[in-house]
């Protein structure tokens, strides 16, 4: 792991002062996986406790020349794309690497989405009024309590709004159809905006058997102090994915994912950019980067959604990661009904609904 520290007792007493309350935090907090602190994730516990403490060591400088950790490095990924509708699947989906390839989670991507999605859904947010929304809940205020959900309706139909608990420590609000009407007038601006090119690709990249877009939302943010770490999908055989697809963006700041690698002993940082999607899989650790941009009244906003090849054998895996209303926590028949409802290997009319035409 490293080199002893110094034998000087005084830097001994120095550093045991420091790290105490990072040691008694690595124990109580909850652990990456979920938000409550079940037992079944205390085995993460020694590998997030030496991440937790060497980086924050790091970060106050006091790593002296004889005192050596494996500290994380902010290391940010430089391999960005935006890819192009006849690109292969291969160009259009990529791992996450660092440093000349250099993969530290094995089930997160980047995906290049079609030019028309961006304006499609910055178009539906805005005439929706879910940006102006956001702008008055964490740009003029104020912001919901943390943990705290409510119910809000869009051009008459239901949405619920939720901000995540305080060990988020952050302001940022999820914001998801309440029910399947919301939910299937989304999906028809994924249509709109070409989706169906990207569920093409996810299919045949990771040879499936079929997808639907089962759990979707925006999510916007203007200040963290320190990201959660979490997973977001769970033990679905490589077969379900969250994308995330920023929609806007603040100029001149820094990466806004952080990564923590699959063994917890590295920390990178990925930087967003428009029409280019984060694609995170089964137990890829990461959180919201610190970051402020209330001195600039400015927010990040964000669409997210996730796709899946469901199955009975990963139906309640999925189910365990949904956060809000819709579909119905718990109801497994109700996500094995819409298997394959939008992409299928063997049935080329299973697509995303289309708009239907105004008058």
């Amino acid at each position: 792991m490293g080199r002893p520290a110094s034998s000087s007792s005084s830097k001994m007493v120095l550093l045991a002062a420091l790290l105490l309350p990072h040691v008694v935090w690595a124990f109580v907090a909850p652990p990456p996986t979920c938000g409550d602190g079940c037992s079944s994730c205390r085995s993460r516990l020694l590998s997030r406790l030496q991440w937790t403490v060497s980086d924050y060591l790091n970060t106050l400088h006091v790593i002296t020349d004889d005192t050596v950790f494996d500290t994380p490095t902010k290391q940010v990924n430089t391999n960005n794309f935006s890819g192009d509708d006849d690109d292969d699947d291969d160009d259009i989906i990529k791992p996450m690497s660092w440093g000349g390839g250099n993969r530290i989670s094995k089930n997160m991507y980047h995906v290049a989405l079609p030019k028309a999605l961006l304006q499609e859904l910055r178009t539906y947010a805005n005439d929706m009024g879910i940006t102006d929304f956001y702008r008055g809940l964490i740009i003029d205020g104020p912001s919901y309590n943390p943990g705290q959900e409510k119910s809000v309706t869009f051009q008459q139909q239901n949405w619920m709004v939720h901000r995540p608990k305080s060990h988020w420590k952050s302001n940022m609000h999820w914001l998801s159809p309440a029910d399947e009407t919301a939910h299937d007038d989304y999906l028809t601006i994924l249509s709109s905006g070409g989706f169906d090119q990207v569920l093409d690709s996810i299919g045949a990249y990771f040879n499936l058997d079929s997808l639907s877009a089962y759990h979707l939302s925006f999510i916007g943010v203007s200040q963290c102090e320190r990201g959660f770490i979490h997973t977001d999908v769970n033990d679905s055989g490589v077969m379900a994915f969250n994308l995330i697809i920023p929609l806007m963006l603040v100029e001149g700041e820094g990466p806004e994912l952080e990564i923590l690698s699959d063994d917890e002993t590295t920390t990178r940082y990925y930087q967003y950019e428009y029409n280019v999607a984060s694609m995170i899989g089964d137990g890829a650790l990461h959180a919201t980067a610190s970051c402020d941009y209330m001195s600039k009244g400015e927010m990040r906003l964000c669409a997210t959604v996730y796709v899946g090849d469901i199955a009975a054998t990963n139906v309640r895996n999925l189910l365990m990661s949904l956060t809000q209303a819709y579909p119905p926590v718990g109801n497994a028949k109700h996500l094995l009904d819409r298997a394959g409802d939008h992409w299928s290997k063997t049935d080329v009319s299973k697509r995303l609904p289309v708009p239907m035409m105004k008058n």
